[in-house]
């Protein structure tokens, strides 16, 4: 008898752009039987770029996977007493308003196990990721689903869809990821860059930093005199104007690679560790600068990074093309999938 094959469609809601690649099961392998991706022109036509994409795409499943972020998720890391996993999340819920700035009944709570160490008493305790987002935002995501006549089944976070990605990389390119490596995966969206620090894989550091693509695109229409729009093209594709977007953009991308500067000086300073390599996923990381520019700011091995590589594709419901061109965009929306 033949195993039924399940897909689920990763779906990564962003302020500018919407991406979402269908995953599936067959057999022991997970194959792309789905893609698709819509400019969104504001919040407001959010709902019916959905519907669009989702009509375009002809996905095989309309069990969606996606996530939330922004300023309504909280990120925080607090030490405990060493507790079992089971009891974990009931203790950080009885703890909780200590950490966050929402009350706890407007919130999800989740909880993960980071590492252990001692407290100044020299007793065993651990260190912890608590994470908090809004039950309304939550609730909002999968009601626009719901609408469409999709099936949420999942809501996440995409620092951590970014981590089930990378995982899913390990998985289907064995032994290419090297043991005890330390990385960090920053997606760059268009209003907000999502950092994820990985040791073997595990997720030690989850961060978002409040810049994105829009503040090259403003930085390129300030430098320059044009028009937002014209801007926006010109950082897509700069042909022969590359270096003025590069001059440009240069202060933003310099601030922002501070900014990630102190999360990897956070990381090293908790976790007595080095991270090693650094990869670039989101819509400017197809700059054809950007890991030039980062590997001169972090003093770190900086690459592009396809998500998709080693996985199979079934062409004939996918645009291979624009799926290899675009893959650096996808990382969310295939974590996302990867992970339910």
């Amino acid at each position: 008898m033949l195993k039924q094959r399940k897909s689920i469609v990763g779906l990564d809601i962003g302020s500018s752009c919407i991406k979402a690649v269908e995953l599936t099961r067959e057999k022991y392998d997970r194959v792309i039987t789905g893609y698709a991706q819509i400019d969104v022109p504001n919040e407001a036509a959010r709902q019916d770029a959905i519907a669009e994409l989702m009509r375009a795409a002809k996905f095989r499943s309309k069990r969606v996977a996606t996530a939330v972020s922004g300023k309504n998720v909280i990120f925080r890391y607090i030490s405990m007493a060493e507790m079992s996993d089971d009891k974990l999340l009931q203790a950080v819920r009885m703890e909780a308003d200590k950490y966050i700035p929402f009350d706890v009944s407007e919130v999800e709570l989740d909880a993960q196990k980071i590492g252990a160490g001692v407290d100044a008493a020299g007793k065993p305790d651990m260190k912890v990721l608590l994470i908090a987002a809004k039950k309304s935002i939550v609730a909002d995501h999968a009601r626009i689903l719901t609408e469409l006549g999709l099936q949420p089944i999942s809501v996440g976070v995409d620092g951590f869809a970014l981590g089930n990605a990378w995982e899913l990389g390990d998985q289907v390119n064995p032994g290419i990821q090297d043991p005890g490596r330390t990385v960090s995966l920053i997606d760059i969206g268009a209003t907000k860059s999502s950092i994820n620090i990985l040791r073997d894989n595990i997720s030690c550091f989850a961060r978002e930093v409040p810049m994105g693509g829009q503040d090259l695109t403003n930085a390129i229409a300030r430098r320059l005199g044009v028009e937002p729009a014209q801007a926006e093209a010109m950082k897509r594709d700069p042909g022969e104007q590359l270096s003025i977007v590069q001059e440009a953009t240069s202060q933003v991308l310099e601030d922002l690679g501070n900014e990630i500067n102190l999360s990897f000086d956070f990381f090293e300073n908790q976790f007595d560790g080095e991270v090693q390599e650094v990869w670039l996923t989101g819509g400017s990381a197809l700059l054809p600068f950007l890991e030039e520019s980062f590997e001169k700011i972090f003093e770190k091995r900086t690459k592009t990074w396809n998500p998709i590589e080693g996985l199979k594709v079934k062409s004939d419901n996918v645009d291979v093309e624009a799926l290899n061109t675009l893959a650096p965009q996808l990382a969310v929306a295939l974590g996302l999938a990867a992970a339910s």
